[in-house]
């Protein structure tokens, strides 16, 4: 009689290890085609989400300087973060996201990541077991796991003992059953009307924390899979498990109750869905976890962040194999940033530029000639070099130093605030960082385009002299050529240009030494077809200009 069900139980063993290990060849098989064609599909991820890690760590920091929102959003650095992230799990995205917007200029921990990645990309066999068990875990928008490092009051639940003694009811009603049936069966009625009322009304309060928390039980289990690796860079996870760790186990039985039959599809779902809500386990569950993250924070917060470190590195193997080139930066302390052959990010055939730049540039050039695309290239750059130490050019060399821009400048009608009003606002950053002495490269492109002529180029070349006086190098770009002369023993200038042939304007996006000495934006109107008499009067309102310095009135020409 019993060797069937032994033979159903040996077949049922069977068919779940053939169909994880079919699974695991399936994964496997789409890693190793996503790191021979060098691309992938990226799953889908809001911008709060993956930002969550780093607004949490922002809000408890006495002094950030790293990258933050306005330069973020002048360089277009969600792109980078888009094209760089080959992260299997939220943890990962959250941690990426947070490493490129963390500029540290004392660059703590930058060589240990860097044995990180070189070993995620030479390790194959490595970097496959660690994949195959991060993507088990995934990712999960609007989780914000890494709150639980702080924000415990936000997620107990009050007079949680509560729950425990009515989940005991129905249990204390079958015993009561032995002495008085009737008055059993009375007070078990009672109680399952009561937990499933307790239930239903306060699921919804918990929905949310629940979405997070069994998360937060599957991080945990990651963290216990990754102790099976054996290799020197992975003793961490044991470690975290044999000493505060140990009590983290809790966090896996509890989160393995709450997924008990849910979004199985199974024939039992409804049965483990009455299970749940007579002896109120999701809510009991729940706040076991939260109590062993409270008990063990440094160890949860150590483990969170280890599997971020490692998922955002194999990430960051990923991104340096999809490149054409790419090179290591060194770091001095000297004002100056020097590279060869630098290119843009962003762009799919860059032209690439090699300069020396010292304490205080000015580049200046003509419409679409390439300033604006040259110093964002430089800035993102510096940010990569910073943060994930690798940068596209040949060579590189800085001082390391907070990235502030001032770029993509818009009026803010909520806040009142005209084009100008938020230009200076903008500017006002790069000040305050320069008056608290820390070491910082800005960058600025148009400055003060938002007033007349003669207060902007005169507002624009006493900031610049600020500027050159204080702590902080600074690239300012301009179409303004009077800036060369008032700050050219200031500052160096270098410019871009452009040739016009067969009545085409063409450019050869490359940086030159000196201030530009061609205009094109009269001759842009001439070749898309505006009336010659316009372009003829701006010819000659411009000529008139450079020979005397004085405009002339319309209505004597």
């Amino acid at each position: 009689m019993e060797s069937p069900f032994i033979l159903m139980g040996l077949f049922v063993v069977c068919l779940i290890t053939y169909q994880l290990l079919t699974r695991n060849r399936r994964k496997l098989k789409k890693i190793r085609q996503e790191w021979e064609t060098e691309t992938y599909i990226a799953i889908k991820e809001d911008v709060q989400s993956v930002s969550s890690y780093w607004r949490n760590n922002k809000e408890r920091s006495e002094f950030y300087a790293g990258v933050d929102q306005i330069t973020w959003d002048d360089l277009g650095m969600d792109q980078v973060f888009n094209k760089m992230n080959y992260t299997q799990t939220s943890v990962g995205s959250e941690y990426l996201f947070n490493q490129l917007r963390d500029i540290d200029p004392k660059l703590d921990g930058l060589q240990s990541k860097e044995e990180l990645y070189t070993l995620m990309a030479k390790d194959d066999g490595l970097r496959e077991k660690v994949l195959l068990i991060l993507s088990s875990l995934g990712k999960r928008n609007y989780a914000d796991t890494s709150s639980y490092f702080y924000n415990f009051s936000d997620h107990k639940i009050k007079f949680a003992y509560m729950y425990v003694l009515l989940a005991c009811l129905p249990i204390f009603s079958v015993l009561l059953m032995s002495f008085s049936l009737k008055v059993g069966i009375v007070s078990l009625a009672s109680s399952l009307v009561i937990n499933a009322v307790i239930y239903y009304r306060n699921k919804k309060m918990l929905e949310n924390d629940l979405h997070s928390i069994t998360y937060v039980a599957a991080i945990v289990n990651t963290g216990r899979s990754l102790t099976s690796i054996r290799h020197p860079r992975f003793s961490v996870f044991g470690d975290i498990f044999k000493k505060e760790g140990k009590g983290l186990k809790k966090v896996s039985f509890f989160g393995k109750v709450l997924s008990i039959g849910t979004n199985t599809g199974g024939d039992f779902d409804v049965f483990f869905e009455y299970f749940r809500i007579v002896f109120l386990l999701d809510f009991i569950s729940y706040n076991q976890i939260v109590k062993a993250i409270v008990t063990h924070q440094n160890a949860y917060r150590q483990l969170w962040e280890s599997i971020g470190e490692l998922d955002a590195a194999i990430a960051i193997a990923f991104y340096r194999k999809s490149l054409s080139f790419y090179t290591l930066p060194q770091f001095v302390d000297k004002e100056e940033l020097s590279f060869e052959d630098m290119a843009h990010p962003l762009l799919d055939k860059p032209v690439t530029n090699s300069s020396t730049i010292g304490k205080t540039v000015l580049i200046t050039g003509s419409n679409a000639s390439g300033k604006s695309t040259y110093i964002k290239a430089v800035a993102i750059n510096a940010i990569l070099a910073q943060t994930i130490h690798t940068v596209l050019a040949k060579n590189w060399t800085m001082k390391p130093s907070y990235i502030v821009t001032s770029m993509a400048i818009q009026d803010n009608v909520l806040d009142g605030d005209s084009y100008f009003i938020a230009e200076i606002k903008s500017l006002k950053r790069i000040v305050q960082l320069c008056k608290a002495k820390k070491p910082v490269i800005s960058f600025v492109d148009e400055i003060l385009k938002g007033t007349n002529t003669v207060e902007r180029i005169s507002a624009s070349a006493a900031i610049m002299e600020w500027l050159s006086v204080n702590k902080g190098m600074n690239i300012i770009a301009s179409h303004d050529i009077e800036l060369t002369e008032i700050a050219g023993n200031v500052y160096t200038n270098y410019h871009f240009r452009e040739s016009i042939e067969n009545g085409e304007v063409l450019f050869d996006y490359k940086i030159h030494e000196g201030s530009s000495e061609t205009r094109n934006a009269i001759k842009l109107l001439e070749i898309l077809g505006y009336p010659e008499s316009v372009t003829d009067q701006a010819n000659r309102l411009a000529e008139h200009f450079t020979d005397i310095r004085e405009w002339k009135e319309l209505n004597a020409i």
